[in-house]
């Protein structure tokens, strides 16, 4: 074979060689979260505001807390979604697992595939084998939805159906604990149950447990770009959450019971 001809050869094989390494290198650089730490990132976390819910003084703080430590942009919204009787698991209590269905039905063209959606109720809530579950998640990496169930019916220091101007403070912490360690669980995160991701059989120790990550859970989120490599800082009309003054105005206001998640 002529020189020339084996020079042209050798040097289209290179140029295909080198498209595919750059084509790979194109892909994986497309979804590098998903690839390296097999962790779902959020585009956006959304609060659905259900329409009963009318003590919601700690939905501003609640917000604020999420934005210092999320990548994703949070945003709320009111959701006019009746809960009737057939979504009851008791006489005075809702199937969070129905209520989950209907809302993920109800909010299925909102967003995208890797929207995070929280409802929040007025309504107490209950899933077996448990009297009763502060709130509950729903979806994983499989899923095309990515949501939770919270009940502000006992985190809230009074009726959180009726409007009121104290105790925010105290239901926005204990919402962020939720929230924050349900984003963590439905993007995949599998470690055993310490710091913020414990399991608190009371609201005793649901306000007792910590709002921060363990360090190695800390990483692989802030690896996956769920969580911001530093605590941001919002506007001034931004109100901080402060854990030590939750603790001490919580201090009258426990109880007991189960919960979840």
């Amino acid at each position: 074979m002529p020189g020339h001809l084996n020079s042209k050869i050798l040097q289209l094989l290179f140029a295909a060689g080198w498209l595919v390494a750059g084509a790979f290198t194109a892909s994986a650089q497309e979804s590098p979260r998903r690839v390296s730490t097999g962790l779902i990132a959020p585009t956006e976390v959304v609060l659905y505001i259900q329409s009963e819910l009318k003590s919601t003084d700690f939905i501003q703080p609640l917000v604020c807390a999420l934005q210092r430590v999320l990548n994703a942009p949070v945003s709320t919204q009111t959701l006019d979604l009746p809960l009737g009787p057939e979504l009851l698991a008791t006489a005075a209590q809702f199937d969070v697992a129905k209520v989950a269905d209907r809302f993920i039905r109800a909010t299925a063209a909102d967003g995208g595939s890797q929207s995070f959606k929280y409802f929040l109720i007025p309504f107490d809530l209950k899933a077996e084998p448990w009297r009763y579950v502060f709130s509950t998640s729903f979806g994983n990496g499989r899923t095309s939805y990515h949501v939770g169930i919270v009940s502000t019916a006992r985190l809230d220091t009074g009726n959180p159906r009726q409007q009121q101007h104290h105790g925010g403070e105290i239901t926005a912490m204990r919402a962020y604990k939720l929230i924050l360690k349900s984003i963590a669980r439905v993007a995949g995160l599998r470690s055993p149950e310490a710091c913020i991701l414990s399991f608190p059989r009371s609201l005793d120790e649901l306000d007792r447990k910590s709002s921060d990550f363990c360090p190695d859970d800390r990483a692989a989120l802030v690896a996956a770009g769920i969580l911001r490599p530093k605590e941001g800082q919002e506007g001034p009309d931004c109100t901080a959450i402060s854990a030590a003054s939750v603790a001490r105005m919580s201090e009258a206001t426990s109880g007991t019971g189960i919960s979840t998640r």
